[in-house]
C-alpha cells in the first residue's frame, strides 16, 4: 500500500538529493530527472571520502579532522549495505545500490544478520582505530563496527561516555535488530537515535511507526546532512511499501 504525502518530494528527486552527497552526483542531476529511473541513477557513482568522513563524524563533538589512512579505499568498498544506523563512523553513502529498496522491498534480506563476513586487510585503518581508541573512542569503535571487528568494537565501547546509541548500532549489526531497536527505544532521543528508531522499524516491517520516527528524523537533522538525505530516501521506501 502507498501512502501518499503532498509535501513529500518526488521519489527522483529523494534519490538525486541522496546521490548528490557523492563526489560526481552533478553529472546525473544536470541531464535531468525524466532521463533514468530512480534505481538506474544508483549505478557508477563513487562516494567522496572527505564527504563520507564529515558524515562519520556528524554527531560526535570536535572536527573531524584529516582523513585516517585507508579512509578513501573503504568508502569505495563495492558491497552493498542497505540498513545503515546512523552512528559514529557510519556513513550514509555506504547505501550504493538503491533497486533493493525501492522495487521488490524485503526487510528481513537487507537488515544485517551478523553473519556477514568481516572485511579483510585494511591494516593501516584498524592501526587508526587502536592509535585513537582513547581520543576518539565513538569513531574508532565505528570503524571497527563497519570492518566487521565486532569485539574490538565493543571493547572500545566499553570505556567511553554516551554509547547508548553506538551500543545498539553494534546490536543491530550484529543482527541483533529487536535488541538494538528497544535500546535506541530506551535512549533519549537525539537526533541520530530518531533515525535510527525510523531505520530499524522500517527494515522490521513496521512501517506506520518507520514514517513517524523517520519524520521526526528529518526534521532534526540538517538539511545538508547526508543522514537528512538517506531518511527522506528511508521515508520514501516506507511510503512505497507501507
Amino acid at each position: 500500500m502507498t501512502h501518499s504525502n503532498a509535501n513529500q518530494p518526488s521519489l527522483e528527486s529523494l534519490t538525486l538529493r541522496f546521490l548528490a552527497t557523492r563526489s560526481d552526483a552533478t553529472t546525473a542531476v544536470e541531464r535531468g530527472e525524466s532521463e533514468v529511473e530512480p534505481h538506474e541513477v544508483a549505478a557508477g557513482f563513487r562516494v567522496d571520502p572527505r564527504t563520507a568522513w564529515i558524515d562519520a563524524n556528524s554527531h560526535t563533538t570536535g572536527s573531524p579532522g584529516p582523513l585516517p589512512t585507508e579512509w578513501a579505499a573503504l568508502v569505495s568498498q563495492p558491497s552493498a549495505a542497505f540498513a545503515i544506523p546512523m552512528a559514529a563512523g557510519h556513513f550514509p553513502q555506504r547505501v550504493k545500490d538503491l533497486q533493493p529498496l525501492l522495487k521488490q522491498f524485503r526487510p528481513a534480506d537487507l537488515r544485517p544478520t551478523g553473519e556477514e563476513a568481516a572485511i579483510p586487510a585494511f591494516t593501516g585503518l584498524r592501526a587508526w582505530v587502536q592509535k585513537n581508541a582513547k581520543s576518539n573512542a565513538l569513531v574508532a569503535a565505528g570503524i571497527a563496527r563497519t570492518l566487521g571487528d565486532f569485539e574490538t568494537a565493543e571493547a572500545l565501547l566499553a570505556g567511553a561516555n554516551e554509547t547508548g546509541n553506538e551500543k545498539a548500532a553494534l546490536l543491530w549489526q550484529s543482527g541483533k535488530s529487536e535488541e538494538a531497536l528497544a535500546t535506541w527505544n530506551a535512549t533519549a532521543a537525539t537526533p541520530a537515535v530518531l533515525f535510527n528508531r525510523g531505520m530499524a522499524e522500517l527494515f522490521l516491517g513496521r512501517f506506520a511507526q518507520a514514517r513517524a520516527s523517520l519524520q521526526k528524523a528529518i526534521d532534526a537533522i540538517p538539511e545538508a546532512s547526508g543522514w537528512n538525505a538517506l531518511a527522506r530516501l528511508y521515508l520514501a521506501v516506507a511510503e512505497i511499501h507501507g
